[in-house]
């Protein structure tokens, strides 16, 4: 008698697992809200089964709501997370979008004022010769036109958030940033990949001997590892354009943070390089 009275307990209180698991999968957007009023009803219930049981079915039923309960509990700390997550990103991206485009560009012209005379010339400006006197002239960059081009390509991505991998206006990183740019302005493709990147082009070992349109490397963020991780392209006086994990696209000092510590090398691309890389 006991026997069949204990099985039949126990029968009710699988299947009152069963309705509370399916109300946990079917309301798990609400799970958080409602949790108080559900872990009270599922109390109720308890004591009303515990009350009539022998002490082996209640010893069973205890278990099988404790893990239950364990169950539930890692549940909403899996939604929770999931929300901070979702919001975090959000804000993020938010952030970048917010920035103006003049605030991106005050770093160009306080580091680059030569910039303001070159976007203001209709014609070839005669500042640029004096420019030119300690710029090595093997350097694709010697153009004028295309260091025009140079910047005009920066500037139009500049704002573009960071995203790895990313080769497209809903987020870039670094590498292939640096690639766009050098197929909008060269019109030739280059291989994503800062170490990759570091093979093609004459190695420059020192910042004071970096020139407008350099590639800059770095390493990742870890200061010590020899291992380049990160690229850019050199503007003037310390001023780089890269994508920045944190806020995009953006022109940086060398100065800021730990770049001075993680430069490893620049990279020069000269006239004789355009005929080796792939159209």
């Amino acid at each position: 008698m006991w026997k069949t009275i204990f099985y039949l307990e126990f029968f009710i209180a699988v299947i009152f697992q069963v309705i509370t698991f399916f109300h946990l999968f079917v309301y798990h957007k609400n799970i958080i809200l409602n949790y108080k009023n559900f872990e009270f009803s599922k109390l109720i219930c308890v004591i009303i089964l515990t009350v009539s049981m022998r002490s082996k079915s209640r010893i069973i039923l205890i278990l099988f709501f404790v893990c239950f309960f364990i169950v539930s509990q890692f549940t909403n700390l899996e939604a929770a997370n999931k929300k901070r997550k979702v919001k975090k990103h959000k804000h993020t991206a938010t952030n970048v979008i917010k920035v103006s485009k003049e605030t991106l560009m005050q770093p160009l012209y306080e580091y680059f004022p030569l910039y303001e005379q070159w976007e203001r010339a209709e014609v070839y400006p005669y500042s640029d010769i004096e420019f030119l006197n300690n710029y090595d002239k093997s350097s694709v960059f010697e153009d004028y036109y295309l260091r025009i081009k140079l910047m005009d390509r920066i500037n139009d991505w500049l704002g573009t958030r960071y995203k790895r991998p990313g080769r497209s206006r809903n987020g870039v990183d670094c590498s292939n940033f640096v690639s766009i740019i050098i197929q909008e302005t060269l019109g030739k493709i280059i291989t994503a990949g800062a170490a990759s990147q570091a093979e093609l082009f004459k190695r420059i070992d020192r910042i004071e001997d970096l020139q407008f349109g350099d590639l800059i490397f770095f390493t990742g963020q870890n200061k010590r590892s020899k291992r380049i991780g990160h690229v850019g392209i050199y503007i003037n006086n310390g001023l780089f354009a890269h994508s920045s994990t944190r806020r995009g696209v953006v022109y940086s000092h060398i100065t800021e943070g730990s770049y001075i510590q993680r430069f490893r090398c620049g990279g020069r691309i000269h006239k004789e390089d355009l005929v080796l890389i792939n159209k």
